[in-house]
């Protein structure tokens, strides 16, 4: 284990490609995980080959071994594309997710209030709405561009 922590930089520069999933794999997976169960997971084609990943992630500080051989997360770090996502285990999900969903609910509860008030008023509270409905639409395809972007992408897994 490294005695000084690596800065975000570095980390960024070497958590990329497989190891970059195998990260991301025990990270919504919380509990110790050995080499093989990581392989099946992330779909690597070899144990040795997680166990190469899982010594870099090692190396790096970010993960632990146990005497068992199981490893868990040691350092939960946001870089790169992880930046972007929010939570824990399971749940890990884009940031805009919830902008979309909080705009999403206000436009709707909005234009439910227009079409059953509707008056020369509400035409002005129109125009919010559309420009609403553009802010959810644009908050939307960020949030689902980002979801894309994950590491290893839902389903796999």
């Amino acid at each position: 284990m490294p005695d000084e922590e690596i800065d975000e930089k570095e980390l960024a520069k070497a958590l990329k490609g497989k190891t970059l999933q195998v990260y991301w794999y025990m990270l919504r997976h919380p509990e110790p995980l050995t080499a093989r169960e990581i392989q099946r997971g992330t779909r690597l084609s070899s144990p040795s080959l997680s166990m190469h990943h899982l010594e870099r992630l090692r190396a790096l500080g970010l993960v632990d071994k146990n005497v068992h051989g199981e490893y868990t997360v040691r350092r939960d770090v946001r870089v790169g594309v992880l930046k972007l996502f929010v939570g824990r285990g399971r749940l890990m999900v884009p940031r805009f997710l919830f902008y979309a969903t909080f705009f999403s609910s206000i436009t709707a509860a909005l234009l439910t209030v227009i079409i059953l008030t509707w008056s020369i008023a509400e035409w002005v509270a129109a125009t919010f709405v559309a420009l609403e409905i553009l802010t959810c639409l644009i908050l939307w395809t960020e949030a689902f561009r980002i979801w894309r972007e994950q590491p290893f992408p839902e389903g796999e897994d």
